[in-house]
């Protein structure tokens, strides 16, 4: 039996928001690869996050210092930090892939 729906990329992503709990490791399958990925949140100097990214075991990224606003990418996608909760949680939005947000419409133009 097979299905016209496709299998969801990001399966714990929600309404164009994924939420990477504190230290809970999250595997997302792409193009043949298998990624972990893990959200550390600190409190010192100020409550910031940290996302790392491994694909097939082998580290690939690592995303420090985040906070609202701060742009990370995982598997090709482009994803904008929404919350970052202390001990908790580091909410992520998906980036919309128009020409103004991707050229990050420079000031002046």
């Amino acid at each position: 039996m097979t299905s016209d729906r496709p299998q969801a990329k990001y399966p714990f992503e929600f309404d164009g928001r994924w939420v990477l709990r504190y230290h809970i490791p999250y595997t997302v399958e792409h193009d043949g690869s298998t990624y972990r990925i893990v959200a550390t949140v600190f409190a010192e100097p100020r409550v910031h996050g940290r996302i790392q990214v491994n694909r097939d075991g082998q580290f690939v990224a690592e995303y420090d210092e985040l906070v609202p606003g701060s742009l990370v990418e995982i598997t090709g996608d482009a994803w904008r930090v929404a919350e970052v909760e202390y001990r908790t949680r580091v909410a992520l939005e998906r980036v919309p892939e128009t020409p103004e947000e991707a050229s990050g419409a420079q000031a002046g133009e």
